[in-house]
């Protein structure tokens, strides 16, 4: 057996493991879910018969589109905020900190360490009529009643996901900011740039890569977020994610809810697909994928 004979057999058992899990945990499930999308349930029982009704259910319906549509707005909009946010954060993380670096990384993960529920009444205690900041504004004579909309409004639930999801934005744009070149923006400070200018034309182009990556993990998390809007979103909490919960669990409607689940994912799979090929075939995307 030759030397990369050799090495092409230990790669293979090495990701045997990993291959067997992803199939038994992940690829199996959703088969499962395919195949309860077409079925239909008749009077409590499942009828196993083959069509696409639910299918066209789903997609004739104007609530689940609306959903959908839903669940891709709040990902654009906490995407775009947790941009802003990391920005500066991972940069400053990249290039401006030396001996503390993995300090600093490991104290922005430490929320993660946390339960979901951990996290989400943390802040139903901040964000509450009784709450610390509301109890903190009226002590200092800045407000007569408590602000209800704090909690359970869109605002609670923009607000808590940008926290649970900022991690996952600044480590992607901290990765592609460790490799930019220090040399570039000095070179374009000493051409006359401002800072801004050397942001915009410099560091933003070339660390795209990062903020697109973070982009689309932070749109699929958010979208498929489903205790955050339920708990503190109040009213606005209906998601396409509890519509899934209600039809799985009190309708006891799997074949529908299967369906729904996989026309969400087909959906943020397009959306993933479409984003990396338009960037891909951009001028900026091209010139920066072209280069490395």
């Amino acid at each position: 057996m030759t030397v990369e004979a050799e090495r092409r057999r230990a790669v293979m058992l090495i990701a045997l493991p990993i291959g067997l899990y992803v199939f038994a945990f992940c690829t199996v499930p959703l088969g499962l879910m395919v195949v309860y999308s077409f079925w239909q349930v008749d009077f409590g029982a499942i009828r196993r018969e083959a069509t696409l009704a639910n299918y066209a259910q789903v997609l004739g319906s104007e609530t689940y589109r609306g959903l959908i549509l839903k669940a891709l707005g709040y990902g654009a909009g906490i995407a775009l905020v947790t941009a802003v946010i990391g920005y500066p954060v991972a940069f400053f993380v990249a290039k401006r900190v030396r001996w503390l670096k993995s300090a600093l990384l490991t104290a922005l993960l430490i929320p993660l360490y946390t339960g979901d529920l951990v996290r989400i009444f943390a802040w139903r205690v901040m964000l509450g009529a009784e709450g610390v900041l509301n109890s903190l504004l009226l002590w200092l004579g800045l407000i007569r009643e408590p602000i209800w909309a704090l909690l359970f409004s869109p605002f609670a639930t923009a607000l808590v996901l940008t926290y649970d999801y900022l991690p996952f934005m600044v480590l992607a744009l901290w990765a592609a900011c460790e490799t930019l070149d220090d040399g570039l923006v000095e070179a374009a400070l000493d051409l006359g740039a401002t800072r801004t200018q050397a942001f915009l034309r410099v560091v933003l182009p070339l660390t795209s890569p990062g903020l697109v990556a973070g982009s689309l993990m932070v749109l699929v998390l958010v979208a498929g977020d489903y205790l955050t809007p339920q708990l503190v979103g109040g009213s606005s909490g209906a998601t396409i994610t509890s519509a899934i919960h209600d039809l799985f669990g009190a309708a006891f409607d799997w074949p529908m809810a299967s369906a729904l689940a996989w026309v969400l994912l087909a959906t943020l799979a397009a959306v993933v697909a479409a984003s990396i090929l338009l960037f891909a075939r951009s001028p900026l995307g091209h010139g920066v994928l072209g280069a490395r």
